[in-house]
């Protein structure tokens, strides 16, 4: 956050000078989500709780009110002195982002206002064969805009998130659940002029927790998604952490078993060999227990047929062993579950509490919440239409709108 004053550029013989184009640019972001989870907010209000100078907050506002972000509403005079009040709300028939949450069997798409409304949930069958998948994504994209009898001109911005290492120059580094290497996938999925952007899943959805879920108040967290694979994204101070190249939080191929298991990265003893949901569902087939799916392993284990609770139980002390490394290494506030973990979690977490108290250090361990993600099976999509709305953010609205009239 740039407050009272932000960043400065010396010129000429005159001393710092404020950049106030991008202290503004800086904190259009910042204002937005406030007035987000503060509706009917007043801008007085507004500024001291941004920390954000009066001046400052009352040009963002203008160039939200000009780009149909923000409705002021106006009180009725009161007879009183002084200057009516007016409450700032965001406007949720503005614009939609799209979120696309790509998975080898199914792609879900999701519409959301622009205060994280969802106006429309769509799944569709997926496909490894990245041409497939992206015809399958963009008709699926049309179809849900159909559904709600949206224009593309509507969009803000389309988020794709996916399980695989996705680069700074948004290509599919490497995929392994999905086969794909070095693939552009972004290409040829536009609709209209909306611009597309692309990010692992992960920690997409960690943004999205970060924006709409449980842990808007929390600067230093751990999601870690589980499905197809495991990933985590890495929140540090208040940032989603992505590395040097983009590609930081791949947990899931931790080693947590030395020569162990093969995994579809190519390696042996992944953590994600242990404890994702495909790798569960594998270790009950080898077992003699055919499942096709979560629905059919949770429904067993809410039962307590005892074979997949032994499972279940052999995964969560994988888990709790992986958590306890993540721990030990970066001493978050939080850790947050998400997808199939999040679903199996009350018959994990048992023996995954047990050995974090074995391997997470005391100091350590005794401050780390670990919570269960409100997201659910939407949590890629929610990501992606996070990674648009940001996106959207990182650009003066003022701008954006006078480019789509």
């Amino acid at each position: 956050m740039i407050a009272r004053g932000g960043p400065r550029a010396k010129t000429g013989g005159r001393g710092p000078r404020v950049n106030s184009a991008l202290t503004r640019r800086i904190n259009a972001p910042r204002l937005f989500h406030i007035i987000r989870l503060n509706p009917g907010i007043s801008q007085r209000r507004l500024s001291i709780e941004a920390d954000i100078d009066p001046a400052t907050v009352s040009i963002i506002i203008n160039n939200f009110e000009q780009a149909g972000i923000v409705r002021r509403v106006v009180d009725p005079p009161t007879g009183r002195a002084g200057r009516p009040t007016s409450a700032l709300t965001l406007d949720p028939r503005s614009y939609l982002s799209a979120g696309i949450g790509i998975e080898p069997d199914t792609i879900r798409i999701v519409l959301a206002a622009i205060d994280g409304t969802v106006r429309a949930d769509l799944a569709v069958e997926g496909s490894t064969d990245p041409l497939v998948a992206r015809r399958s994504a963009r008709s699926g994209l049309i179809t849900a805009l159909r559904s709600i009898r949206a224009r593309q001109s509507d969009l803000i911005g389309i988020g794709i998130a996916l399980p695989g290492l996705v680069g700074l120059a948004h290509t599919v580094v490497f995929a392994p659940n999905l086969g794909w290497h070095e693939v552009d996938f972004v290409a040829g999925l536009k609709v209209g002029s909306c611009p597309v952007w692309i990010e692992n899943d992960v920690k997409a959805a960690a943004l999205a927790e970060h924006l709409f879920g449980a842990s808007r108040d929390v600067s230093d967290f751990i999601y870690v998604l589980g499905r197809s694979g495991i990933g985590a994204g890495l929140y540090v101070g208040g940032e989603l952490y992505r590395g040097v190249n983009g590609l930081a939080g791949e947990i899931g191929h931790m080693k947590i078993v030395p020569d162990g298991r093969a995994c579809a990265c190519g390696g042996k003893g992944c953590f994600e060999a242990y404890a994702s949901e495909r790798a569960i569902i594998t270790e009950l087939a080898e077992r003699g227990q055919a499942m096709h799916d979560l629905d059919a392993v949770v429904a067993a284990a809410e039962a307590g047929y005892p074979p997949v609770i032994q499972v279940l139980e052999e995964a969560g002390a994988h888990l709790g062993l992986a958590l306890a490394n993540v721990m030990n290494m970066m001493s978050p506030q939080r850790v947050v579950l998400g997808g199939g973990l999040a679903r199996l979690a009350p018959f994990l977490l048992p023996a995954a509490r047990d050995r974090i108290g074995r391997d997470a250090l005391e100091p350590i361990r005794r401050d780390v919440e670990i919570a269960i993600s409100g997201l659910g099976e939407r949590a890629a999509a929610m990501g992606g239409v996070a990674l648009a709305l940001q996106k959207f953010l990182d650009e003066p609205p003022a701008k954006q709108a006078a480019s789509r009239r």
